[in-house]
């Protein structure tokens, strides 16, 4: 087996503004193959770079053009296109508006972000009476339809084009140097808990747990229908499942719920992508070590965000699952925003060495790019992947 080691650099090296990463590059291989390539275990040229890039300085700094409502998602796509190997959630900045669906849910849209900001109940009596009618609305779905914390979408829209078809449109937008994941895939508590209140799902659960547990399995069962109706590894190899259900420092939930209704749900959506040829890469937010195991057991090929300041760090989730795909890794929280240059730099380099050597790691914050992230950091992290995030192969 040949041996490994990285490249680096001692020298600070100046990112130009007209250069991009991949014309620095010495890239040997395009995009999709490096992702692949990490899917399947093997060692590519280098560490991709992922991310959800959110921030409007390094968007403009990229592209050198001024972003406007008009032209944000095509000139989100070109960074998109000149910086990362992979990203998921691409969606155009939006005006600030507030609507209310037809449901009496209510929320508010500014930029990427949409928050649920009121619902039509405020107690568990009216909780209790609202999950009837969305188990129906969930068991009477229609091809295409898909159900989030935002409630019933479907991915035809108001367009007369297929799901496959936006998807190429997107993907030509963005070029052949970036995969995109072509769906993010809930496993349904998240959509349960956002749409009821954390506070009144807990309640709901206690006191009418079949019910609650119903409505879980109904998300779930429509997002498994979904999954048949489009999945295709020709589009992308690989999709992201989610659902958030740690803070900082623990579980939202308890261990005991989750074995219960969380996990026998993600192993058959799971189950679901992988029937396509699709690998999964698990999303949530937050300390997970207390059910990494119960992750592992229900199948999925990796995982993201690895938040650090959640005792996530990439590394040492490396050494206890060698075998995953690990996705993200690099803290936004403190770190991009507030560190130095040299900080950053210095971090890229130890989480590269420290969970990289399998060529199992896709590089990038540990959420998103978000605006308070220091343009300067952003663009020090993606220098310093480009210095030593290259595998040398030596017989």
């Amino acid at each position: 087996m040949p041996a490994l080691r990285f490249r680096a650099s001692a020298v600070k090296v100046f990112i130009r503004k007209e250069s991009s990463m991949r014309k620095l590059s010495r890239d040997r291989m395009a995009a999709r193959q490096r992702v692949e390539c990490t899917l399947r275990g093997e060692i590519p040229d280098r560490v991709p770079v992922f991310d959800l890039i959110q921030h409007l300085p390094l968007i403009e700094y990229v592209t050198g053009e001024k972003l406007t409502l008009k032209n944000g998602l095509d000139l989100l796509c070109k960074t998109i296109g000149d910086r990362l190997d992979i990203t998921r959630g691409i969606s155009a900045p939006a005006e600030e508006k507030t609507f209310t669906n037809d449901d009496g849910f209510v929320y508010k849209q500014e930029w990427w972000t949409t928050w649920l900001i009121d619902r039509p109940f405020h107690d568990v009596a009216g909780l209790i009476e609202y999950i009837p009618r969305a188990i129906d609305e969930l068991h009477s779905r229609k091809f295409g339809d898909m159900f989030t914390f935002a409630g019933k979408g479907n991915v035809w829209g108001a367009s007369s084009k297929s799901p496959r078809e936006q998807y190429l449109e997107l993907q030509e937008k963005v070029g052949e140097n970036t995969v995109i994941f072509p769906n993010e895939s809930p496993v349904g508590l998240d959509t349960a808990h956002i749409r009821a209140g954390l506070d009144l799902f807990a309640y709901a659960y206690a006191e009418n747990p079949e019910l609650v547990s119903e409505w879980l399995e109904a998300l779930n069962w429509a997002e498994i229908q979904h999954v048949h109706e489009w999945a295709d590894p020709k589009l992308s190899p690989v999709a992201l499942v989610y659902s958030d259900i740690a803070g900082t420092t623990e579980l939202m939930f308890s261990p005991t719920f989750l074995r219960t209704e969380f996990f026998p749900r993600l192993t058959k959506l799971v189950a679901a992508w992988h029937e396509h040829g699709i690998k999964v890469i698990y999303h949530s937010d937050g300390n997970l070590w207390a059910v990494l195991d119960d992750f592992r057991n229900a199948g999925i090929d990796g995982i993201n965000p690895l938040e650090p300041l959640s005792t996530m760090y990439a590394g040492d989730v490396h050494k206890a699952y060698p075998q995953w795909v690990l996705m993200g890794g690099i803290d936004v929280s403190q770190l991009l925003p507030f560190g130095t240059e040299a900080e950053v730099r210095s971090t890229v380099r130890k989480t590269i060495a420290d969970a990289g050597a399998t060529g199992r790691l896709w590089i990038g914050s540990s959420t998103e790019i978000h605006p308070a992230a220091k343009l300067e950091n952003v663009l020090a992290m993606w220098n310093e992947i480009e210095q030593c995030g290259y595998y040398d192969q030596e017989t």
